[in-house]
């Protein structure tokens, strides 16, 4: 199985999505303290993308997997905001065993976006759109948006 290098402090963060009920979810490891991604082939894209510029930004989480070029677009219309409205931003892979809520919840529907560990947005991105939010977040008014997705629910009715 490959197994791919994170902090220790990155990867609790990523590894601790909520269980129902909100609970951290427990995390997955291999002996060498590194997450494991689902399938030994795919890559795993966990990780800081970049910082943010300024102290107090917002962060936001990119829930993605290698190959999603719908993310690509999506992070490149936060790169180019970044300097607009600083912000940092960390990729989730949601194929990390780590990450089997994750998986779970998004894999039908990357990418999708949190802020502040809140919900944001899924799929597409436009500038205004990101603009917007990252403003609301740095106010301290971001609330999470409606119609976040979760794919074991609709898989279990």
């Amino acid at each position: 199985a490959m197994l791919v290098a994170l902090s220790a402090l990155s990867a609790a963060a990523l590894c601790a999505g909520p269980r129902a009920g909100g609970a951290a979810g427990p995390l997955s490891w291999g002996r060498s303290g590194a997450c494991r991604t689902r399938q030994a082939r795919m890559i795993s894209v966990s990780g800081s993308v970049y910082p943010a510029s300024e102290e107090g930004s917002p962060a936001v989480q990119l829930f993605t997997k290698d190959g999603c070029t719908l993310c690509d677009k999506v992070k490149e219309v936060l790169v180019s905001i970044a300097a607009e409205q600083p912000h940092s931003l960390e990729a989730v892979d949601i194929t990390d065993a780590c990450n089997a809520v994750w998986f779970d919840r998004y894999k039908y529907d990357i990418p999708v976006l949190h802020v502040g560990g809140q919900y944001w947005t899924k799929h597409r991105l436009n500038r205004d759109e990101a603009l917007s939010a990252l403003a609301e977040a740095r106010a301290g008014t971001f609330a999470p948006r409606r119609g976040q997705p979760d794919a074991a629910r609709l898989e279990r009715t």
